[in-house]
């Protein structure tokens, strides 16, 4: 078994703003791990502003762990090996992520299964996908109605920077498209008084969900919010920025699982136990890496996400190029689980990757 890595840098097509940073690139980590015929690969992509570790950080660890990470894929049961050394090392969440898509292929290759089939007894066939729009677009209403005919039906949409501006362009899709599903992003843009107000001036006109809110989501603000409006409320930077996140649960209905910035696959599992303690449905969305990362989101898509609920899984195609040589695994709105699988990787693309070792 080789273990190699190589670095990444895509740009967006469009500077991707939210109401607290603003991306105009993408950097992360291939892994790769070639056995006789069969090349497995993982991503590690820490979402500057969501992940608690760096590019750098995540690189120096690498550096200084490859050799242990190595004799880890020769084991037999490397999932195992794995949760052993998270304990005894600082491993960071995204590369948590990126090892154990690496593994369990590794594991689902020696039982001769499909990965989904490995890991989960059950799981969706068909998961429905999201697109993202932005408010700030002047043809907004013709992007929304040229995804709507390749099959899309869910569109999420960020909000919190200038929130009169925003509300009346919701307005507007909204007469225009009355059947399809909206879902909005705040990003921790408002005070508590200000979600209140903001969050029933949205339920007015049918929205699915807002997404975090609270720049203060205590509990306390929490319930508060819960009480006041009628708007369903998700969480997302919460389950990573606060321990106290599960207190939160009672308040919500929706939690939005980022698999690259949770970490490990058995911590998304835990995850999503504690989201149905209340009910709470679970949004698995990427953290806007490449189709590697998006191919094992949405695999952790099929076997924890809400059936009934769109997922956010179509992200690498706001980037200018991608990794994979083929990224096709979203169809017409959705990933159709079974037929789910990863391409090649061009590593020999300059302008793209560079060589760690």
């Amino acid at each position: 078994m080789t273990f190699t890595c190589f670095s990444y840098q895509l740009p967006f097509a469009n500077p991707l703003k939210t109401s607290n940073h603003s991306y105009t690139e993408r950097q992360g980590f291939i892994l790769v791990c070639r056995h006789e015929e069969f090349e497995f690969y993982g991503e590690v992509a820490p979402l500057p502003g969501f992940s608690k570790e760096s590019f750098h950080e995540v690189r120096k660890t690498l550096l200084k762990q490859k050799n242990n990470i190595k004799t880890i894929f020769d084991d037999n049961n490397p999932v195992d090996k794995l949760k052993e050394f998270y304990m005894e090392e600082s491993i960071s969440s995204s590369l948590q992520f990126g090892l154990d898509a690496l593994a369990y292929q590794i594991e689902a290759q020696h039982t001769d299964q499909s990965l989904i089939k490995y890991i989960f007894p059950e799981f969706s066939e068909k998961i429905p996908v999201n697109a993202l729009i932005s408010l700030g677009d002047t043809d907004i209403l013709s992007q929304i109605q040229d995804k709507k005919e390749k099959g899309y039906m869910t569109f999420k949409c960020k909000v919190g920077v200038q929130f009169d501006r925003e509300l009346e362009q919701l307005k507007r899709i909204r007469s225009h498209f009355p059947d399809i599903t909206i879902r909005v992003d705040a990003n921790q843009a408002w005070s508590l008084d200000q979600a209140i107000s903001y969050c029933n001036q949205l339920s007015t006109i049918d929205i699915e969900y807002c997404e975090e809110p609270l720049a203060d989501n205590t509990p306390e603000h929490c319930e508060t919010l819960s009480q006041n409006t009628s708007l369903p409320i998700a969480i997302d930077e919460s389950v990573a920025k606060h321990s106290y996140w599960p207190n939160l649960l009672p308040y919500t209905n929706y939690l939005i699982l980022k698999p690259m910035v949770i970490g490990s696959f058995h911590k998304c599992f835990e995850t999503k136990r504690f989201a149905n303690t209340h009910n709470n449905k679970v949004v698995v969305t990427t953290s806007l890496e490449s189709s590697v990362g998006c191919y094992f989101s949405g695999i952790l898509a099929a076997g924890i996400g809400s059936s009934q609920t769109a997922h956010g899984l179509a992200t690498h195609h706001l980037l200018t190029d991608d990794v994979l040589t083929d990224d096709s695994f979203v169809s017409n709105g959705y990933v159709i689980a079974m037929n789910c699988k990863l391409g090649t990787i061009d590593f020999s693309k300059q302008q793209i990757f560079t060589k760690i070792f």
